[in-house]
């Protein structure tokens, strides 16, 4: 797809964006890059670290940085929100392997997070995807109920276990998604290798496991910041995520979250 064509159907994903929190970008991700991320996630791999802990892939051995700051993601993101800049959050992997039957709890992202304003995540698919090797599942409109559920710890293959400050009255109670599937209007998608997800930091969603025998599925997630979001230490749980040179109610970007994208 042309930088010219891929911008057209971006900007015309910008309302269904800004309703549901989430729209699948098909080929994103052009065959030279998703070569450096599979080769880049392989080469991770050999790290044996625990499912949730492969983070900060830009600071890994690999091409993560090369595509961060050279793919042109970062205009993405700014033509989906019609953002003027985007900051680098930051980056990780996901891999579900042959078997891996485990279920992602659902769940939302940026209660864990220092940030306070919109972020965004770019996930972009390495292999096909479908409901059978691990899709991620969503709530449409989820992002819009005001709600920040609880943080929770997960085991080595992201099953829930407890949750992190549990009496926290920030924190809203999570219901019981899975036990009432019936009552939302979950939605997933299948992904062709270089299709993207981009979803809303506060989207409730989750991933099923990997029921296959022959087909695995690896993932690759950059989290952005956008215009608005300011840096919060007050907020989250992910103490790796503070910046000592951020001042509280900054704009979020600094040396550790650097600017990727500026359309001015």
């Amino acid at each position: 797809m042309t930088e010219h064509v891929l911008k057209k159907e971006v900007n015309s994903l910008r309302g269904e964006y800004s309703k549901n929190g989430v729209v699948v970008i098909k080929n994103a991700v052009n065959s030279y890059w998703l070569e450096v991320l599979r080769k880049a996630v392989e080469l991770q791999l050999k790290e044996k670290k625990r499912y949730f802990d492969n983070r900060n892939m830009r600071m890994q051995s690999g091409g993560f940085k090369d595509f961060c700051l050279n793919s042109g993601i970062g205009r993405i993101v700014a033509d989906l929100v019609n953002s003027k800049t985007t900051s680098l959050v930051f980056d990780q992997m996901f891999v579900k392997e042959v078997g891996t039957k485990t279920r992602t709890g659902w769940h939302t992202d940026q209660p864990y997070w220092p940030i306070l304003g919109p972020v965004i995540t770019t996930w972009i698919a390495l292999d096909h995807v479908d409901d059978e090797n691990g899709a991620l599942e969503f709530i449409p409109g989820s992002h819009h109920w005001g709600k920040k559920y609880h943080p929770f710890i997960t085991d080595q293959l992201g099953a829930f276990v407890k949750y992190m400050k549990p009496d926290d009255p920030q924190y809203d109670e999570m219901p019981d998604f899975e036990a009432d599937r019936d009552k939302y209007d979950i939605k997933s998608w299948s992904l062709g290798p270089g299709d993207m997800l981009a979803f809303d930091g506060f989207i409730v969603h989750s991933a099923k496991g990997n029921q296959t025998s022959t087909r695995r599925r690896r993932g690759y997630a950059v989290r952005f910041a956008t215009d608005g979001a300011t840096y919060d230490p007050t907020q989250g749980v992910a103490n790796w995520l503070e910046d000592e040179n951020l001042e509280p109610g900054a704009i979020f970007e600094s040396e550790k979250f650097p600017l990727i994208y500026n359309k001015n």
